[in-house]
């Protein structure tokens, strides 16, 4: 049996030992910035922004009760993190919880489905940044870059931040999310307050359903496809898990930062929807709009309110970035730690100094700006996010299911004898979700290309175990110490 949090854990580095480990990352994060770096992984606002047009495509306003319902299913799977999280506060949160409740082989292609769903998330968070600021009125003429260099200078820059420590990444993360909280937030709540008896028939406008493509009820179909908006969006919250061996007493803020930070998304995210279906002008125009958001801020509240909101939703892209860095790289060296990677020996070294994992860093900052440079259509790459995180998911729930049967209860936050049925219930929840996000064509002739691209992804892994990793499992060179 593998070892596990106790009541004594509080003390952080006393915990960390009981697992065979020795501190190396620094310990700089509290309460706050823990459920920052969840709720900034999440990324509400940009989630929002860049899939509000196709939701309401398929759904119309009654999109915001898809977000409601994927933002109930999506905290079930919260709950059930923040429970693992509790027993095991390691960074490599997914990895190390399957392989200790599991077996190393699973626990390496949970991670590696985990580690695909970062690494090809970073570049496209970056990206998309790097798009709305080409964009944005009078930048080119600022800063004449290319939009696909201006991608490489924000992923430079991220990656700089987090070689010079996590506390000053954590720090620029905390002040971006209080903003983000507080105008997203803010600009919902003036529009619920102005606009919601506006209309002819009040608030039930939130239950019309029309479908741009057929003019009708969007049905079962349409409420399916309406789903992806909230699937795409509201995961990313145990961000806060991989990042425990830096965390101050892990065992008791990390499991409140998944769970309030999946808690204030859902609840956050479905205000700002209120009050964005509440004041648009017209449903046909807004569907057939490239840039809904925008359009409507400018109709209700003027052009430079909306340029404001949108400067906002580049400081939470951008936070977004920090975010998947510290996750992406965190999860990299936990693996490498274990001798599950090729090139181990390299991505495990932290700088004795900064006490972060700097050749991880440097590693996905390369990739990421090849990759971004190298490839015409990035979609290719980033399509692979979210299907490989709720494989992920799946993943994590399917061991908490075998393993956490029987297990002790710790101080602190516990499911308690609902471990089994939540874990039951998120998993077929996840695995719904991604079934909705590989199987149907979101628009006609858009291809399966998330679903190919994720195939693509998981046959590399394989081909990784049986070349290097199934081996060193064999001969216990790699997988968690004894």
């Amino acid at each position: 049996m593998t070892p596990e949090a106790t009541s004594d854990t509080s003390g952080d580095t006393g915990g960390l030992e009981k697992f065979g480990y020795r501190q190396q990352l620094k310990r700089t994060i509290g309460g706050f910035s823990s459920f920052a770096l969840s709720f900034s992984l999440i990324s509400m606002t940009t989630g929002i922004f860049a899939n509000f047009g196709q939701g309401i495509k398929q759904f119309g306003p009654a999109v915001i009760w898809s977000w409601a319902l994927v933002a109930a299913g999506q905290l079930l799977v919260a709950l059930v993190l923040a429970d693992l999280s509790t027993h095991y506060p390691l960074s490599g949160y997914g990895y190390q919880w399957t392989t200790r409740l599991v077996n190393p082989h699973y626990g390496f292609f949970v991670g590696w489905l985990l580690l695909l769903q970062f690494i090809t998330g970073f570049p496209g968070v970056c990206a998309a940044l790097g798009e709305y600021l080409h964009a944005f009125p009078g930048f080119s003429s600022f800063v004449p870059l290319s939009s696909a260099w201006l991608t490489v200078s924000i992923i430079s820059a991220v990656a700089l931040i987090h070689i010079f420590g996590i506390r000053l990444a954590a720090l620029l993360n905390d002040a971006a999310v209080a903003a983000e909280i507080l105008g997203s937030i803010g600009v919902g709540l003036l529009l619920v307050e102005l606009f919601a008896f506006k209309h002819a028939g009040g608030v039930a406008v939130l239950f019309d359903s029309t479908n741009v493509y057929t003019g009708r009820p969007g049905g079962m179909a349409g409420f399916s496809l309406s789903l992806l908006m909230g699937a795409w969006c509201l995961t990313g919250f145990e961000a806060a898990a991989d990042m425990a061996e830096e965390t101050h007493q892990p065992a008791s803020v990390v499991p409140k930062a998944i769970v309030l930070s999946e808690v204030s998304a859902g609840a956050g995210g479905f205000i700002v929807l209120a009050g964005f279906l509440l004041a648009m002008p017209k449903l046909r125009a807004a569907q057939l709009s490239d840039s809904p958001l925008s359009d409507i801020l400018a109709a209700r509240l003027g052009v430079k309110a909306a340029n404001a909101v949108m400067i906002l939703v580049f400081v939470s892209i951008f936070a977004c970035g920090l975010a998947s860095m510290a996750a992406t790289t965190r999860l990299l060296f936990s693996m490498a730690r274990d001798n599950m990677l090729p090139g181990s020996r390299l991505w495990k070294s932290v700088d004795g100094k900064w006490g972060t994992p700097i050749a991880a860093i440097v590693f996905v900052w390369v990739s990421s700006c090849l990759v971004v440079l190298g490839l015409s259509k990035l979609e290719l790459i980033t399509s692979i996010s979210a299907v490989a995180g709720y494989l992920g998911y799946a993943g994590i729930l399917g061991a908490a299911i075998y393993g956490m049967r029987g297990k002790a209860e710790l101080p602190g936050f516990s499911l308690k004898g609902y471990r089994l049925p939540a874990g039951v219930i998120a998993l077929v929840w996840s695995l719904l979700l991604c079934a909705a996000l590989a199987i149907p064509e979101a628009q006609p002739g858009a291809g399966h290309l998330p679903v190919i691209a994720t195939l693509i992804g998981i046959a590399a892994g394989t081909v990784i175990y049986f070349a290097w990793v199934r081996r060193r499992i064999l001969l216990g060179s790699a997988g968690p110490p004894k």
